[in-house]
């Protein structure tokens, strides 16, 4: 009778140790090559309101509620310690995230969404250890997260949603969190 509790034991250290195996990180790529681990933080913004008023219009601004909320995005990010911006070359996103890179003195890169991914093995080695907002669009981003959580658990977000965002932090350990954030623009928000 005394090796039953050394049984049990034994069996809840098995338990324990597969537990952990299966949360362990289906990442796809490595810690880029003579760097030290480090955090990585990605925020998957949607472009704010676009003019709709010209259904024929292929790359319209922003509405004025656009501006605003472009505007108040901007003073959201403001203590996230952005180091890179990217966004497609649509006038719309280019919109949304002006504000917010004024407020770095960043650079826009810009990358294309019709390309099968953005999260790339050049594109992890470019952002790595970084804070990295990607201004896209209601089925790109959702799309980017998925392929950086290796999983399919967003869908494309409704035409009509601009309060939602994601946020994807990869850490050290290339374990990942990710959320999706709605911010909704105050009505008393203005901006200069």
């Amino acid at each position: 009778m005394k090796s039953t509790p050394l049984y049990i034991f034994i069996l809840m250290l098995i338990f324990m140790t597969s537990c952990s195996e299966s949360s362990t990180s289906s990442f796809p790529y490595d810690i880029p090559q003579g760097q030290d681990p480090q955090n990585t933080t990605y925020y998957f913004l949607r472009h704010a309101e676009k003019d709709t008023s010209q259904p024929q219009e292929k790359d319209p601004h922003l509405t004025e509620e656009g501006l605003r909320r472009a505007n108040y995005m901007a003073a959201y990010f403001a203590d996230k310690d952005l180091d890179l911006f990217y966004s497609t070359d649509y006038s719309r996103t280019l919109q949304t995230l002006i504000p917010i890179v004024h407020k770095f003195e960043g650079t826009i890169q810009s990358y294309n969404a019709q390309k099968d991914t953005l999260f790339t093995e050049e594109f992890w080695k470019e952002t790595y250890g970084k804070n990295v907002i990607v201004v896209g669009h209601s089925n790109t981003n959702p799309k980017f997260v998925n392929q950086i959580i290796s999983e399919k658990k967003y869908q494309d977000l409704d035409e009509s949603n601009y309060d939602v965002f994601f946020k994807v932090e990869v850490e050290k350990d290339l374990s990942v969190k990710d959320s999706m954030i709605t911010r909704e623009v105050p009505e008393d928000f203005t901006y200069n």
